[in-house]
C-alpha cells in the first residue's frame, strides 16, 4: 500500500472514531464485532444477488461500494479498539494477490475469516487480543481481494461511507438551502403558513378537511382502511416535508405554487410523478411507524428506513437533502400527527426559514 493509501486509511480511522456511537459501553468490542459480522453478511448477500441475477442486477457495483464501506467502518473501529497500533501493519499487509478459486469461494473465505474473529472475541481469555489481531489481519487481506474482485476501490468505499455518515450524524447541522429561493414569491412554498385540520363525521367514518385563511382546500380524507389508524391526518407529513426539507410537490399542488416559470422544473420536480413519489414515501414510512407506536418516545429513525427513503427520491431535487434532515422531518411530522390524532384536529404553523413546525390544539 502506497503512502497515499496509508493517508486515506489513517483519515478514515480517525473520522470513524468520531462517529462511533458504541464508544464508552462495556460491550463496545462485542457490538463492533457483531456489526462487522452483519455487514459481512450484507456483502455476501450482494454477491449472491449478482450470481443469481447476472445481467439483471446492474446495481451490483453501487450496492457493493456501499456495503464494503459499511463493513470497512466496523472493521477499522474494531481493529483500533483491539490494537491501536494495527494501522501501520494494515497498510503494509494489503495485497493485490487473489486467493485461488471462484468469486463465490473467495467471498466465502472472507465471511469465514470474519466468523473467526467473532469466535475469538466470544471465547475471550488472556490471549484474545493477540488472536483477534492475527485474525483481523487475515480479514484485511481477504477484504482487499474481495473488493478487487467486485471492482470496488476500498478508498472509494471509505469516501462513500464518510459522506453517508456525515449526512446522518454531522458535526454541524446546517439545513440544505430551500429549492425555490430564486423563484418569484408566488412560485415559492410559503415561508410562513397556518393550516387547520378539522375532523368531521361521515356516517361511521371520520373525515379530515384542511382550511387555510378560512377556506377549505384539498380532498376530504378518511383512513381508507378497515381498521382506522389515523391516516386521514397524513397530510401533516407533507407539511412536515415542506417545513423541514423545503420540499413537497403535494403542498405545491395544494397551494398552487408550482414553479411554472421553468417548464423543466414544473414538470420534473413539481409534477404528478413527484407528488405520487411523495405520497409513496409517506405510505412506506407510515407502515414502519405504525409498528413502532407512530414513533412515540423515539428520537431516531433507523438508518435502513432513511436509506430506503433516499433511494425512493433518487433523481429528484430532494435527494440532495442529508439524512439528518429527513430524520427530523419524519420525527417532527409524527410528533404533530400524534397530537392531531389524539385531539381530533388542530392548527399547524409552518416557518420554512426556521425549519419549524408547531402545533396548537383546537379551541
Amino acid at each position: 500500500m502506497s503512502e497515499g493509501d496509508q493517508e486515506w486509511l489513517a483519515e478514515f480511522v480517525l473520522e470513524s472514531g468520531s462517529t462511533d456511537r458504541f464508544r464508552g459501553r462495556s460491550d463496545h468490542v462485542a457490538l463492533l464485532a457483531a456489526g462487522m459480522m452483519g455487514e459481512a453478511g450484507s456483502v455476501l448477500a450482494e454477491l449472491k444477488k449478482e450470481q443469481r441475477e447476472r445481467d439483471a442486477y446492474p446495481a451490483y457495483r453501487g450496492r457493493m461500494l456501499e456495503e464494503l464501506g459499511d463493513f470497512l467502518w466496523y472493521f477499522v473501529r474494531l481493529a483500533e479498539v483491539v490494537d491501536p497500533g494495527m494501522l501501520s501493519q494494515l497498510a503494509s499487509t494489503a495485497s493485490e494477490d487473489r486467493p485461488p478459486g471462484t468469486p463465490l469461494m473467495l467471498f466465502l473465505q472472507f465471511g469465514a475469516s470474519v466468523g473467526d474473529v467473532l469466535a475469538v472475541i466470544a471465547k475471550g481469555g488472556d490471549d484474545a487480543t493477540l488472536q483477534a489481531r492475527a485474525r483481523l489481519l487475515v480479514v484485511w487481506q481477504l477484504l482487499n481481494a474481495a473488493a478487487a474482485e467486485a471492482g470496488v476501490s476500498l478508498r472509494d468505499a471509505a469516501r462513500h461511507n464518510r459522506q453517508k455518515t456525515a449526512g446522518r450524524w454531522p458535526s454541524e447541522r446546517a439545513s440544505f438551502a430551500l429549492f425555490d429561493d430564486d423563484y418569484p414569491e408566488e412560485e415559492q412554498l410559503p415561508r410562513l403558513l397556518e393550516i387547520e385540520f378539522r375532523e368531521r363525521a361521515r356516517g361511521e367514518a371520520k373525515v379530515v378537511l384542511l382550511r387555510c385563511n378560512g377556506i377549505n382546500f384539498g380532498d376530504r380524507l378518511t383512513d381508507n382502511i378497515e381498521d382506522p389508524d389515523g391516516y386521514r391526518y397524513h397530510d401533516v407529513f407533507h407539511f412536515a416535508h415542506a417545513a423541514h426539507l423545503g420540499w413537497s410537490p403535494v403542498v405545491r399542488a395544494l397551494l398552487r405554487c408550482k414553479r411554472k416559470s421553468n417548464s423543466k422544473v414544473d414538470e420534473g420536480q413539481d409534477g404528478a410523478r413527484a407528488a405520487i413519489l411523495e405520497e409513496a414515501v409517506s405510505a412506506v414510512v407510515f407502515s414502519r411507524a405504525k409498528q413502532l407506536g407512530f414513533f412515540d418516545g423515539v428520537e431516531h429513525v433507523d438508518f435502513d428506513l432513511l436509506k430506503s427513503v433516499k433511494e425512493f427520491v433518487q433523481g429528484f431535487e430532494v435527494e440532495r437533502v442529508p439524512f439528518w434532515q429527513w430524520e427530523r422531518a419524519i420525527i417532527e411530522g409524527y410528533r404533530v400527527f400524534r397530537l392531531l390524532r389524539t385531539n381530533r384536529g388542530g392548527r399547524l404553523s409552518l416557518d420554512l426559514m426556521k425549519r419549524e413546525l408547531r402545533y396548537f390544539a383546537p379551541t
